[in-house]
């Protein structure tokens, strides 16, 4: 193997599994609510996902400046720091004895855990030659971090009969993936952008890097909606199904249904390779939301089938985003645009998100969640098609064919 393909490699594996370490810590305390509420007097539902919105307001804010110090001083540091951090913030949070220690603990997840995305993705989009389809794999094991969360929550929860030994016990992997990336090879100080010239979109491209991130805004805050309360949800539709009921109790719902959503990464990820992009952004969002409306409906077999369609669509969305922000952006400036884009979706919306669920829950019930949510992905899809309406000009930035619907006189 010659040397640019094994720090191709060694790009995708560390990125991979930070990702998928990012969404387990981040969502870890979704499915073992109850029991984190129990350890703590006068701890209520909407009290817990208020001091957990800490951790995902932090997870946004903080990747501003972890994107502009990748851009200075490159993405393997900050990889580093990311393993690191989240490690010690997964411990203080374990070993909280008071909601102040939960709330510190919450509040280390969320910076560490911000520096992955800013910096994962610009390492990804500059590193490797085919950034699409390898960020179709790297969203795939994003969405598998997502669904072990909650099953690894309440299992670890189970085996030792303390919620705490969820957190504590996943610092370990954290701490030996920050010992193996320092001793890799990752293309240097920083990186080289690997991806050919014609990557790069001319024209309309502030406009259109906007419209998207407003898009991505929306997204955050349904994304955030779905993502606290779908193990609930599944649960509640699971109540009157024996072939569902058996298995809904330890997390194994919310694993097939984001496993689901990892296909549809890998999907969008292979269709994106060959297209400019932001028409297939619009029709995976015209998809995504109807399907979330009808998994707050269904219940039974019905609602397993719809989340998991809801799940394939609305994470497909992600890396569709992901490489039109490469398109439109110069390299120099990814690490802060994609650090941009996080603020707005992890720290303004799901942040927002993550607290409005607990309101909506317990005033209106969970179905209402997901219909508040179908609402913000609507408006998502309002800006994904202004933003299709704009046309750049020169080639197209894909390097393949325009889409059907971006094509001349269409």
């Amino acid at each position: 193997m010659d040397n640019g393909k094994k720090i191709q490699r060694n790009i995708l594996l560390f990125t991979c599994m930070g990702h998928a370490m990012t969404h387990v810590y981040i969502h870890l305390f979704t499915a073992i609510q109850p029991e984190i509420r129990s350890s703590f007097d006068g701890l209520g539902a909407e009290e817990l996902t208020s001091l957990a919105s800490i951790s995902l307001v932090l997870f946004g804010v903080g990747a501003i400046p972890a994107g502009w110090l990748s851009d200075r001083y490159g993405e393997k540091p900050l990889l580093v720091a990311f393993f690191l951090l989240s490690a010690v913030g997964g411990a203080v949070t374990g070993f909280a004895s008071t909601t102040w220690q939960l709330a510190t603990g919450f509040a280390l997840i969320g910076l560490g855990t911000s520096i992955y995305h800013p910096v994962g993705l610009a390492l990804i989009s500059k590193g490797i030659s085919r950034p699409a389809k390898a960020m179709g794999i790297n969203g795939l094991f994003g969405s598998l971090g997502t669904a072990l969360s909650p099953l690894a929550a309440r299992q670890l929860t189970h085996w030792t009969g303390d919620w705490r030994w969820a957190f504590i016990c996943l610092a370990a992997p954290m701490i030996v993936m920050a010992f193996l990336l320092g001793f890799s090879n990752t293309g240097g100080k920083r990186t080289i952008d690997a991806a050919d010239e014609e990557n790069r979109a001319p024209g309309a491209g502030r406009s259109v890097v906007g419209l998207l991130l407003t898009a991505m805004l929306f997204g955050g805050i349904y994304y955030s909606l779905i993502i606290t309360m779908l193990p609930d949800r599944l649960a509640a539709g699971a109540d009157n199904s024996k072939l569902l009921g058996g298995i809904v109790g330890e997390g194994y719902l919310p694993f097939i249904v984001f496993c689901i959503g990892g296909l549809g990464q890998v999907a969008a990820g292979h269709w994106m390779e060959n297209r400019e992009g932001r028409g297939l952004y619009v029709i995976i969002l015209a998809g995504t939301v109807p399907l979330i409306y009808l998994s707050g409906m269904l219940d039974g077999v019905r609602l397993l089938i719809g989340a998991s369609a809801m799940a394939f669509f609305m994470f497909a969305v992600q890396p569709v985003e992901n490489t039109l922000l490469a398109r439109y952006t110069a390299p120099g400036m990814r690490g802060r645009i994609y650090g941009l884009k996080f603020i707005l979706t992890f720290g303004a919306g799901m942040g927002a998100g993550t607290a409005l669920s607990g309101r909506i829950s317990e005033g209106s019930g969970l179905k209402a969640v997901f219909t508040v949510a179908a609402c913000f992905a609507a408006a998502s899809l309002l800006m994904a098609i202004l933003a299709r309406a704009l046309k750049p000009r020169g080639q197209n930035p894909g390097g393949g064919e325009v889409d059907t619907a971006d094509k001349k006189g269409s």
